[in-house]
């Protein structure tokens, strides 16, 4: 499988669980890696047979700046299933970083990965 690779978009947004946090917007670094097959956009050099990494930028800002967040485990794992509904994505891996959370640390941060494939029973 091959991966299509975002890395680390400012976003500004609304986030946290402090009151203090939810007086202004903070920014957040999200990196998304969506899996899926080039070979196809590679063979026909079309936009059409790809993921459109515009489009995957564009609807993390949309989805980042209109939902006031309180965790970033709740964004980043909104930001997956919306990722997952993409044309030709087959799963996805969503970072979400934020700088400056604790003092003397560059950021926290969250990382998960989802498929759209049934999980696999234990």
């Amino acid at each position: 499988m091959d991966e299509i690779l975002i890395n680390q978009l400012a976003v500004s947004c609304i986030i946290g669980v402090h009151d203090w946090e939810r007086r202004s917007a903070q920014q957040l670094l999200i990196s998304i890696t969506l899996s899926t097959s080039v070979q196809s956009a590679a063979a026909t050099d079309s936009l059409e047979n790809t993921v459109d990494y515009v489009a995957a930028c564009e609807l993390v800002q949309q989805i980042a700046c209109d939902g006031r967040f309180r965790l970033i485990e709740t964004l980043a794992e909104t930001l997956a299933q919306a990722l997952l509904a993409l044309n030709h994505v087959d799963s996805v891996g969503v970072e979400v970083l934020k700088p400056g959370a604790i003092r003397n640390a560059r950021s926290v941060g969250v990382r998960i990965h989802r498929s759209d494939a049934p999980a696999a029973a234990n």
